[in-house]
């Protein structure tokens, strides 16, 4: 017999998925990158993105509601970091995954 989720799975799981959508957008990765090694203002993550500043700065927004960086002001300055060192672990997971599948694997998804 198979066992079926219950609320409690079925909450976990969104969660878990919504926790991801965070990582799933190329800007927000690109944002983390600029993160890696610290702290940094917008103008420094749009310096080492080269993305707009609202751009920069809506993507900021969602991360912050969704807990994946901090945000501490010092005088006029708004100063952004990764929340948990566990969200860097992930993210060099991940380069490590994807280090031994070719781009032509990558090209052909679908998604």
């Amino acid at each position: 017999m198979q066992a079926t989720l219950n609320n409690e799975d079925i909450m976990r799981i969104k969660l878990v998925s919504k926790f991801f959508k965070g990582f799933a957008d190329y800007s927000r990765i690109c944002i983390f990158e600029s993160l890696m090694e610290g702290e940094k203002t917008v103008t420094e993550i749009v310096d080492f993105t080269g993305f707009s500043q609202s751009k920069i700065s809506n993507h900021l927004k969602c991360l912050r509601e969704s807990d994946l960086v901090n945000v501490r002001q010092d005088g006029k300055y708004i100063y952004y970091s990764i929340y948990d060192e566990r969200i860097k672990l992930i993210l060099n997971t991940a380069r490590e995954i994807i280090e031994n599948v070719s781009e032509e694997k990558y090209n052909c998804m679908k998604y």
